[in-house]
């Protein structure tokens, strides 16, 4: 960005106002991501907590859930398709539509994420993880394989099988396949407005014209892109004094109303939910491209909040901290596993720092019903099994 003068990512194309502040919002990003993820973390991780004992065989308690989740997987894949709602860029998720609200209060993705990293070795998992694979692909995600990913890295890393040959031949495989990866997935977004071969015939028709050694250059670019934040921080120190003014006039929920409670608040209030700052944003910055919006969200870095509410900065880094806190002590309430901590930071990488605070939100609340679940099925474990003695 320095050396073109251009923002990259979603601003791609922007001109870079100024480098003294490109400078600062990276300083900015990179301090925000090393004091939660490694201080902060490391801290929290030492104060005690006392871990739930279920009653029953913990493979049993796992087992039952996988069953579950599995039907249940099962069911919000028919529902999508049958629908054509939830898909990534559509901004519809078939709200007026029947059942459709049960899936806002029993998040099945998130679920499956707590199964993956409670219960990695139960027979159960495998067919849990493909079909979460599945219904996401349908649905035009991506993001589940950063996840199997960095589980499956964490765990060969304690176990000493990372090799050097292991990471060329991942890095090459990832970089390799970039592109098809995010073709299909722009394929199944556009598929649920103009059908699947209308679809894929327009996005093979883009491809006409370049080699594949090009189309792996720019996918590279793109991934990098995609991951940073710094961009965006850019233009929400540019564009500050504006968005303080809509935060004032409400033209956007604060950072804590984002979440289940918020939209359960503004639904009871306000008949209609307010829109997160991720959303908005869209609407005030200026991108490559023509959209409605509220069809999809920007993340504008964890230190967005700092320009956009300047006098909230005490209480965004307790609310921070209170979130970080919360997600720590439920996690060890349920397992104290190398796995669960490893998903739990990686909660926090992709969820609290963008910030995504709806998301996270959801991750707490999914992991307040995965400990429901884990009760409900210890139990009638533990009653069946007195029923068949008897």
């Amino acid at each position: 960005m320095l050396s073109s003068g251009e923002l990259i990512g979603d601003v791609a194309g922007n001109p870079l106002y100024s480098k003294s502040v490109l400078v600062w919002a990276l300083f900015l990003v990179v301090s925000s991501y090393y004091i939660i993820l490694v201080p902060l973390f490391d801290f929290l991780q030492k104060i005690k907590v006392k871990k739930i004992n279920f009653p029953g065989s913990d493979e049993m308690i796992g087992e039952r859930i996988g069953k579950f989740l599995l039907f249940f997987q099962l069911i919000y894949m028919s529902f999508n398709l049958v629908n054509g709602v939830n898909v990534a860029g559509s901004g519809s998720s078939g709200e007026n539509i029947p059942f459709a609200f049960f899936w806002v209060f029993f998040p099945i993705d998130s679920l499956v994420m707590l199964y993956y990293a409670f219960y990695r070795d139960n027979k159960m998992l495998p067919a849990n993880i493909s079909i979460w694979i599945i219904s996401n692909l349908i649905r035009g995600w991506s993001g589940m394989f950063l996840l199997v990913i960095f589980f499956e890295w964490c765990r060969a890393y304690r176990a000493g099988r990372i090799r050097l040959r292991w990471i060329v031949m991942v890095g090459s495989a990832v970089v390799l396949l970039y592109p098809i990866l995010v073709n299909l997935k722009w394929i199944m977004r556009a598929s649920s407005k103009v059908g699947f071969p209308e679809a894929a015939d327009s996005a093979f028709s883009s491809l006409d014209g370049f080699d594949y050694f090009t189309l792996v250059g720019d996918g590279l670019t793109h991934l990098i892109s995609r991951f940073q934040t710094t961009s965006i921080l850019v233009e929400v120190i540019h564009m500050r004094d504006l968005l303080q003014d809509e935060f004032s006039n409400g033209k956007f929920s604060p950072f804590w109303m984002e979440g289940l409670h918020g939209i359960a608040f503004d639904r009871i209030f306000y008949g209609e939910k307010s829109v997160p700052i991720g959303v908005a944003f869209t609407g005030y910055a200026d991108f490559d491209s023509v959209f409605e919006v509220g069809t999809w969200n920007t993340n504008i870095s964890f230190a967005g909040w700092f320009f956009i509410a300047p006098y909230l900065i005490p209480f965004y880094i307790i609310y921070t901290i209170f979130l970080a806190a919360l997600s720590s002590f439920l996690v060890r309430k349920l397992d104290f596993g190398e796995q669960a901590q490893d998903m739990l930071w990686f909660a926090w990488l992709i969820y609290l720092l963008p910030p995504w605070h709806s998301a996270f939100v959801l991750f707490i609340y999914s992991l307040l019903l995965f400990m429901m679940l884990k009760f409900i099925f210890s139990w009638v474990g533990v009653g069946i099994g007195r029923n068949l003695r008897n």
